[in-house]
């Protein structure tokens, strides 16, 4: 460390730059993540919007104290940029600057635990890894404020149980501490319920440690858990007036019917690491085992382990009594692990060549792999060059917008009636209706599972109204048998083609409901009464 730079920071620091770290350092970090921010801000332009990020967009029009799938911060972000921003693509600008500050966020975590070097390849690490560097840090989605939000909690928390020179540790400025360590806590679960397994991490800190022990004797732990509870009470206030529905869809995905599954734990583990990708799961996994054997004698790294592998487990052996663990659902739990992985690269890079050289190559192959995706997603080439490739269908379709619906005089004249209404038969495609029709006619989900849409617009007025109907191809027996036993009739109007560089690659097929039926006017309606008569309607 050069004497200027000591002058500037006011610190000495060990041989690895131990706590403050060098101005080159800092400097390197604001340049990645000025680089990867360039990328993903150029990345926004070429693709489009996904089915969950249309979903919220569409939901996010309505605003509530909490939502069905997830809790409301995301959302809320959503309904407080548009007037700026509106509804399309450049809603994802806050996510994207929520991450720069995330990165940020981790690189001083990791400074903080295990110093500079350590943080920068922390850093790295996390714009390497396939489900941070793309999902979590543009698209718009939950995971963007909840990483936000806990990296802000795990902050203080270093900063409370490593303080560094300078730092203060007076017992008002520590219990100011966990006061803001609990306002994170909250935030976070007003973001995912996931940030429920963060705080369970501090909790068995607190417990494991004898540093930790000695804070449970203080207030400060117990202020941050009112705190927190506090802050989530929409959460709460907003399932105990819907039933708890929240509560019980998220819950019902921990229970299956299907018995034990204990081999589904690999494809858990695997389903991780695809997302991670498989070059970034290797040094994360070897990092959180030998801190995970170190144990609490090692408190550094004991925090990391805590307060990332319980969650990493829980969602893997979630298969043994439950149904199939989503593989983000894991990712929270991951990000706690990044700066054990950062100090393994960074001392192993003391010694070896090799970390240098596989981070050049893995930045290399991200990117590679970063501008086939864009440009895959952006015009379909791959599967219009190899269209034998994708047995199921091009996954990149998903990023494929409708565009505005078709205007022809028959639909036209359907559409212009008051109270005439449209009708989607899946919540996923009722996103992509919205934005289709930017909010100039009621769209309304006929389905037992509308999701938000339940909340946002009800059936029952619409009785003795007609609709537009819009079907995906592959839906066409399913969607029509249910729309002709809620309408008095149904008549085709057209088909509609979507696809890049004017190719065909979806249809979707208009049709005219004439006269909804009254049987129908509960369906998706949460109410005891209403899944009854749904339930009658299906079996009929």
């Amino acid at each position: 460390m050069t004497a200027t730079t000591q002058a500037v920071t006011g610190l000495k620091t060990g041989p690895r730059n131990s706590f403050i770290g060098s101005i080159a350092e800092v400097e390197a970090a604001i340049w990645l993540i000025a680089a990867f921010t360039i990328l993903r801000l150029v990345s926004i332009g070429l693709v489009g919007l996904g089915v969950d990020e249309t979903y919220s967009l569409a939901i996010a029009r309505h605003l509530h104290l909490s939502y069905f799938d997830h809790p409301p911060m995301h959302l809320w972000i959503v309904h407080a940029f548009s007037p700026v921003l509106g509804y399309g693509r450049l809603a994802r600008l806050p996510f994207i600057f929520l991450f720069v500050g995330s990165s940020w966020l981790l690189f001083d975590l990791t400074r903080q635990l295990f110093g500079s070097r350590p943080a920068l390849w922390a850093l790295l690490s996390f714009n390497l890894c396939g489900f941070f560097t793309v999902a979590a840090s543009s698209w718009v989605l939950p995971d963007g404020p909840l990483i936000f939000f806990l990296l802000m909690g795990a902050v203080e928390l270093s900063r409370l149980t490593f303080p560094r020179n300078g730092q203060a540790s007076g017992v008002t400025s520590q219990t100011f501490t966990w006061l803001r360590i609990g306002l994170w806590i909250g935030l976070a679960g007003l973001s995912k319920y996931q940030a429920v397994i963060f705080g369970l991490g501090v909790a068995l800190f607190l417990v494991s440690t004898v540093s930790g022990r000695a804070w449970l004797k203080q207030p400060g732990p117990y202020l941050a858990s009112v705190l927190a509870a506090a802050v989530i009470s929409p959460v709460i206030f907003w399932n105990a007036q819907n039933q708890w529905a929240s509560f019980v869809f998220q819950g019902g995905r921990a229970t299956s019917s299907h018995g034990a599954r204990p081999g589904a734990v690999l494809s858990a583990l695997a389903g991780q690491m695809v997302l991670l990708l498989p070059w970034m799961f290797a040094p994360l996994a070897v990092a959180a085992h030998g801190a995970v054997r170190a144990g609490p004698a090692d408190p550094r790294r004991w925090l990391c382990v805590t307060l990332g592998v319980p969650g990493v487990l829980l969602f893997a052996l979630t298969p043994i009594w439950g149904q199939t663990a989503l593989p983000h659902w894991s990712m929270p739990s991951w990000l706690f692990l990044l700066p054990l992985c950062g100090d393994l690269l960074a001392r192993s890079a003391e010694r070896h060549r090799w970390p240098k050289t596989f981070a050049l190559l893995v930045t290399l192959l991200l990117f590679a792999l970063w501008g086939l995706l864009i440009s895959d997603a952006a015009t379909g080439w791959f599967g219009a060059a190899w269209p034998k490739t994708f047995t199921k269908g091009d996954p990149t379709l998903e990023t494929v917008e409708w565009g505005r619906l078709p205007r022809s005089p028959d639909v036209a004249a359907l559409l212009a009636k008051p109270g005439n209404f449209i009708v989607s038969m899946k919540w996923n495609e009722a996103g992509r209706i919205v934005a289709a029709v930017s909010d100039q006619f009621p769209v309304v989900v006929l389905s037992n599972d509308p999701r938000g849409f339940a909340d946002n617009l009800s059936l029952t007025p619409r009785t003795g109204h007609d609709a537009l109907i819009v079907v995906k191809r592959e839906d066409l027996k399913d969607g029509l048998g249910r729309a002709r036993k809620c309408f008095e009739k149904v008549e085709p109007l057209q088909v509609m083609t979507v696809g890049r560089l004017r190719r065909s690659e979806m249809q979707l097929y208009l049709f005219a409901g004439r006269r909804f039926l009254p049987a129908c006017s509960q369906i998706g309606d949460r109410s005891p009464e209403a899944r009854s008569q749904s339930a009658a309607l299906k079996a009929s």
